[in-house]
């Protein structure tokens, strides 16, 4: 027997759980090895992408997640039944706080700001311990807390979608759009988590570029922004952008275009590897360049461009994953339309 929605949605919170609080912790842990003689802004900043780009993705899944899960009835109770219970829930106005991704995330950077405050208040001699349960325990609990408030609008959201398919339609996107929402909250968090590492002895550019001890430095960092960036470039979206080609928020009709065809010769594995030697490799050529020219030392300048590649390289692997998500979904669509199409030939 299927699941009631009430448990079907405990469910789905208990899932949410173990993702939110690794990754928060992991992001937070970056922060606090990169930032020496953390500022406020600094704070603000960390704290605030890390759960900007948690609750952005959160919510934005979320609608899709519901719109799979109410049109393919996963729960016991019948849609009928489920609207029921959310018939008086009004998804306008200030309710938008609480499940539209924008909105959400910046309850989320207010709230992380506000705390960031209030750790300053502390003194230096607390702060980096503060910085850890704040990323470790009280902004991953307020992010569940926000994804639990946000299922109640994501269900009416997609009854509407079932009920009212004709009158009630979501703004239509596409895969380069869904890559682009993810970049843009990548480098948001990268910036903030990388670039303040120039302070840090390590990293400093007072022998030159051509310093032995800072590429190698500079070639382990290179190193783990790539894996970092291949981590998240690989999150699948399968069952949501199922959800989104049932609700109308993906073209069924609209074929993306195919990816970069040598993301698709070699295994995820084999890319992997291949992008992280090429990373070591450019790191290397990139600081030889810059010493090359003799330009004053500066480590932004240097940082940005090594990053350019890996954009590509992320932009790549991110859109090979959503076309082979939107590819998978595409066909549980057709099976889905086979399935209401027997359904209702049996009911009449």
């Amino acid at each position: 027997m299927m699941p009631i929605l009430t448990t079907f949605s405990q469910r789905y919170m208990r899932g949410a759980v173990i993702p939110v609080v690794l990754v928060s912790a992991i992001l937070t842990s970056s922060l606090i090895r990169n930032v020496i003689d953390i500022t406020l802004p600094e704070m603000i900043a960390g704290l605030g992408a890390i759960c900007l780009s948690i609750v952005w993705s959160m919510m934005r899944d979320g609608q899709g997640y519901w719109a799979y899960s109410v049109f393919t009835l996963r729960v016991f109770k019948n849609p009928q039944v489920v609207a029921g219970q959310y018939k008086e829930r009004k998804t306008a106005g200030m309710a938008k706080l609480l499940y539209q991704p924008g909105w959400a995330s910046l309850v989320i950077l207010c709230l992380a700001a506000a705390l960031s405050g209030l750790i300053w208040l502390c003194g230096p001699d607390w702060h980096y311990t503060l910085i850890v349960l704040l990323g470790v325990l009280v902004l991953p609990v307020l992010m569940v807390v926000q994804l639990g408030k946000s299922t109640p609008f994501n269900i009416v959201l997609a009854l509407k979608s079932y009920t009212e398919p004709e009158s009630y339609r979501p703004r239509q996107r596409r895969l380069p759009r869904l890559v682009a929402e993810d970049l843009l909250l990548n480098l948001l968090t990268n910036f903030t988590l990388v670039l303040p590492i120039a302070r840090k002895p390590a990293f400093s550019l007072a022998p030159g570029y051509a310093d032995p001890a800072f590429i190698v430095a500079f070639m382990l960092l290179m190193g783990a922004v790539t894996l970092f960036m291949l981590a998240f470039a690989c999150r699948t979206r399968r069952y949501v952008l199922f959800g989104e080609l049932l609700n109308g928020t993906l073209d069924v009709n609209s074929a993306p275009a195919a990816p970069w065809a040598f993301t698709g010769k070699l295994t995820r594995w084999q890319r992997g590897l291949l992008w992280l030697l090429a990373s070591q490799l450019w790191a290397i050529a990139i600081c030889l360049v810059f010493a090359a020219l003799q330009n004053t030392a500066q480590f932004i300048p240097l940082y940005l461009c090594a990053l350019l590649p890996l954009l590509v390289v992320y932009c790549a692997e991110r859109y090979q994953t959503l076309y082979n998500n939107y590819n998978d979904a595409l066909e549980m669509h057709k099976r889905h339309q086979v399935y209401v199409n027997n359904d209702a030939k049996t009911m009449k």
